[in-house]
């Protein structure tokens, strides 16, 4: 009996047999590290001290290889006066010029097709009435020159701008709420407003009861625009999307489990992904959600594209440290990076895999610096391409490649 036990087990450590074990191995080895990720690295990042308390809200490539970046600046927290900063700088994050914009907060900025920029800003003012808050103000669309110098201005009264785009016919898309007056049934209408070149309306659409914190232009030249039922408490399944066509004309809309909508961007076969209070998740052209994944104490106001996933970046609610995830395309998070010290508002991707974040940070000293932070190396393996493999999958391989192969001797 024992001999004959002795001869099985010999009989598997046959070269014959080696050789398969080792193929078996290998090969899934190359498996398992088929869906590899490599997580970014740090380029290089810039904090930028207009003022003692600065910080940025929105970021942009930029068409001769560096970046535009729009914050804000205050010269005291209390009763100091404010103002918008738009800057620009290298591919290395140093600063060329900037340009200053008294009394506004930005919202958002695009490069134009003439290397000009269009900006989204807006001012607030708020008063309690009957133990209710007021809110009054108005939205700028401001367009400067190559190197930042204002050309012109639209006035929109009564808005808050969220997002700015440029549009394929040389205009632009404006996307926020209203701020409806006391004794109206909600208190926010969202809105997009289409210009032409000069920032004159050619027309306008309104949701009312909701209020629109993004939008794009589509890639068929329609829009899309997300926001919430709820701006003052984002309770959850007031997230929503809104699809319009070139002409403003509703293709469909949608409510989601999310409370709210931060930022969105399309993908190359024309989904959805969009990022959310705790939430982030993906629709289908027509608004069908495919999934919608929880991320409980996460912010995430940016979404972006990754090579087979995407991006979502932001701040944690908790810790008040700035974050950025990346996942495959069902949503797994498949590698993380957090910045102590320091908040994300916005994040722009790039096709060979970087990305550009913009926030805040906290130095030691009380203060806030506007800050830049460029990753890059972000990859993702296409199934079935072999790298390699994670430490220790290579053993785990290699034994489950003899414990097949025993049982069928075994079995024999």
């Amino acid at each position: 009996m024992i001999d004959s036990m002795t001869g099985r087990v010999r009989e598997i450590w046959q070269p014959k047999t080696v050789m398969a074990v080792l193929l078996i191995a290998v090969l899934l080895s190359m498996g398992m590290a088929s869906a590899a990720t490599t997580t970014p690295t740090i380029a290089w990042n810039a904090s930028f001290s207009p003022e003692s308390y600065s910080k940025f809200d929105a970021v942009a490539p930029i068409t001769d290889g560096g970046y535009i970046a729009l914050g804000f600046a205050v010269t005291d927290l209390y009763g100091g006066s404010e103002y918008t900063v738009l800057i620009k700088t290298d591919g290395q994050g140093n600063e060329v010029w900037s340009k200053r914009f008294p009394d506004m907060a930005p919202a958002s900025v695009a490069e134009t097709a003439d290397g000009g920029y269009i900006i989204g800003a807006y001012n607030t003012s708020r008063t309690v009435v009957d133990q209710r808050f007021v809110y009054q103000g108005s939205s700028f669309l401001i367009r400067t020159d190559a190197a930042g110098t204002e050309e012109w201005r639209q006035v929109f009264p009564d808005m808050k701008v969220s997002a700015v785009q440029p549009t394929a016919d040389g205009g632009y898309a404006v996307i926020g709420w209203l701020w409806n007056p006391l004794g109206s049934e909600s208190d926010t209408t969202a809105t997009i407003i289409k210009t032409d070149g000069n920032g004159q309306p050619t027309w306008n659409r309104t949701i009312p009861g909701k209020a629109a914190y993004a939008g794009i232009v589509t890639a068929d030249g329609g829009y899309i625009i997300g926001g919430t039922t709820s701006p003052f408490n984002n309770d959850l399944g007031d997230a929503f999307l809104l699809r319009l066509d070139a002409e403003g004309q509703t293709l469909w809309e949608r409510n989601y489990q999310a409370p709210v909508v931060y930022d969105i961007t399309e993908t190359d076969d024309g989904r959805f992904f969009y990022t959310s209070n705790y939430w982030y998740g993906l629709v289908e052209e027509d608004g069908t959600e495919v999934w919608l994944k929880n991320i409980e104490g996460l912010s995430g106001h940016a979404a972006a594209l990754q090579p087979g996933g995407y991006v979502v970046a932001g701040t944690n609610a908790r810790t008040s440290e700035g974050f950025i995830f990346g996942t495959d395309e069902d949503g797994t998070i498949l590698w993380n990076r957090t910045f102590p010290d320091a908040g994300i508002n916005a994040a722009s991707g790039a096709p060979n895999g970087t990305y550009t974040l913009a926030g805040i940070r906290y130095p030691s000293d009380g203060s806030s610096t506007a800050w830049l932070i460029n990753l890059e190396g972000v990859t993702a393996a296409p199934t079935g391409t072999p790298t390699q493999a994670a430490p220790g999958f290579g053993a785990i391989g290699a034994g489950a490649a003899l414990l097949v192969l025993a049982g069928r001797k075994w079995r024999g």
